[in-house]
């Protein structure tokens, strides 16, 4: 989340909004952005019947099903342009590499 944070102005240049989700509850999620100084919204509480609305994987840590690390672009429209499911915690969307993609989706779009 801190690379993300380091590029929120990039995406914000562009008119793209970020948001994250966590497992967790209200107070746990509300340290983990105090902690990484997030300045974009951070959801709390992702819980097996969103994951399922997302498409995201599911498994388990201290006994309970949660979410596995899941990212995802979405278009204007609610489309899901890009997205990225890893099974631990290794495996993260580039911030710069999504800046990249949007910016080329942006160009197609005017060209038409």
């Amino acid at each position: 989340m801190a690379e993300v944070e380091q590029s929120h102005n990039q995406f914000l240049e562009l008119g793209v909004r970020v948001l994250a989700g966590n497992t967790e509850g209200v107070t746990e999620t509300g340290v983990t952005a105090h902690d990484h100084q997030l300045s974009f919204p951070v959801a709390h509480g992702v819980n097996p019947d969103l994951v399922k609305v997302l498409g995201g994987w599911t498994g388990e840590r201290r006994g309970e099903r949660i979410m596995q690390p899941s990212e995802f672009v979405i278009r204007p429209n609610g489309e899901v342009a890009a997205s990225m499911y890893a099974t631990t915690q290794l495996g993260r969307m580039n911030p710069q590499e999504v800046l990249r993609f949007v910016k080329s989706r942006m160009d197609q779009a005017v060209k038409g």
